[in-house]
């Protein structure tokens, strides 16, 4: 027989349990579920399923989680081509996947956006890393999608690091706050690509690409707004992450008359991973970069750093493991809300592993999560809302994931 107090007691403790999903891609071409739950003080990450509906390579993951659809991007790096397949996110115990439309489409897809008009039409936009940009108008209630426009890039000639820049490649799509342009970061040509988005089509005009530092190699940036977007008087920056050259570049964005596109004066740069120093440094690969709400102080940047273990011995992600491991970083940079968008390195703090290709912040902040291709694992770190600081120990993993190349929560 259970008691009053027992009872009271089971009810207190049932009501701290909660638990959120996140999907994960890999190079394996799987596609996991992840449960995060959290009881009192703990937190575990278990495996609800898996698909391979996106294999062979998948790459990307775009979540849309009003509409409960979920596409992904299948690298292609086994054939000539590339694919994008489409879920649904059914309503039950599991967030179950079932696989609406599977395509081929040109080679090298990387990275995606969803844009939509104000009378709901949907599109995504993808990046090829194979010189190319393509988009798919989308059918938000079935997850359905239809190719429709294409652009090839060029380049004259190689750019500083042959190996690297022989030809173009776009790496990431993302739409500007006032909804009317999209950039695209090329890290081959050097160059951030920019189109205009036709209010009532959504159909895409080039416009004049800005040129960036030869032997840049942009990888991936982030819009980060003032107070005065609708009128596009100021107030708007642009934090652009290079991959060859691991930097971090603050620009502030102005925008040309009648539609004519954009324009970006650099006002900062600085090394991805902070003030951290050692040879292991030459070798540093940003990856993705991210902005983060500090409540009352303004904002901070986050960025992950692939292939320079400044970390030699950190807690393993594994409970049952007490081996240390090795380990990339996560770099953080304050943005205080009256520096006119300058940034301040804070913190180098450990992914959990290597190659810290993606990460993810949950809706709230308080959560990070970390894909590490190389580990072949998901860590889960606590972020605090009112410093912007990321404890040095993961809170929870999973491992045995492949080559982790992105995930979404679904929240």
């Amino acid at each position: 027989m259970f008691t009053s107090l027992t009872i009271a007691a089971l009810v207190a403790t049932a009501s701290t349990v909660s638990a959120t999903r996140l999907y994960v891609s890999s190079y394996t071409g799987n596609i996991t579920t992840l449960n995060l739950t959290h009881t009192a003080n703990t937190y575990k990450l278990t495996r609800l399923e898996a698909t391979n509906g996106c294999a062979p390579n998948a790459s990307w993951l775009q979540i849309d989680v009003q509409k409960r659809n979920l596409f992904c991007l299948d690298e292609g790096m086994v054939g000539p081509n590339g694919s994008l397949t489409s879920f649904k996110i059914n309503d039950d115990k599991t967030g179950s996947l079932k696989l609406v439309k599977h395509a081929s489409i040109p080679a090298a897809p990387v990275n995606s956006a969803i844009y939509t008009n104000p009378n709901g039409t949907q599109l995504m936009a993808v990046a090829h890393y194979t010189t190319a940009l393509t988009t798919y108008t989308l059918d938000p209630t079935t997850a359905t999608f239809t190719p429709f426009e294409t652009f090839n890039f060029t380049m004259p000639k190689p750019g500083p690091l042959a190996e690297r820049q022989a030809k173009p490649h776009p790496h990431q799509v993302i739409i500007d706050p006032t909804n009317q342009y999209m950039v695209v970061p090329d890290l081959g040509a050097d160059l951030l690509r920019v189109f205009y988005i036709d209010p009532q089509t959504l159909r895409l005009s080039e416009r004049s690409s800005i040129a960036v530092k030869a032997g840049s190699g942009p990888r991936h940036g982030i819009f980060h707004c003032g107070s005065r977007i609708a009128d596009q008087k100021g107030g708007i920056f642009y934090y652009l992450l290079n991959e060859i050259a691991s930097t971090v570049v603050g620009f502030t964005v102005t925008y040309r008359p009648s539609n004519g596109g954009v324009a970006l004066t650099q006002f900062q740069e600085a090394r991805a991973y902070g003030n951290a120093t050692g040879s292991v440094a030459s070798g540093n690969a940003p990856a993705e970069i991210a902005i983060a709400k500090i409540k009352g102080r303004g904002s901070q940047l986050i960025v992950s750093n692939r292939n320079a273990t400044f970390f030699t011995s950190v807690k393993n992600p594994d409970p049952a493991n007490s081996t240390a491991i090795a380990s990339d970083s996560m770099a953080t940079f304050s943005l205080p809300a009256n520096k006119n968008g300058s940034f301040e390195f804070s913190q180098l703090t450990p992914a959990g592993g290597l190659y810290p290709r993606h990460f993810s912040l949950n809706r709230r902040g308080n959560l990070m999560a970390v894909g590490l291709q190389l580990s072949g694992r998901v860590v889960i770190y606590h972020r605090c809302t009112k410093t912007g600081a990321i404890d040095q120990n993961p809170i929870a993993g999973f491992e045995g994931l492949g080559g982790v190349s992105s995930l979404v929560w679904d929240e």
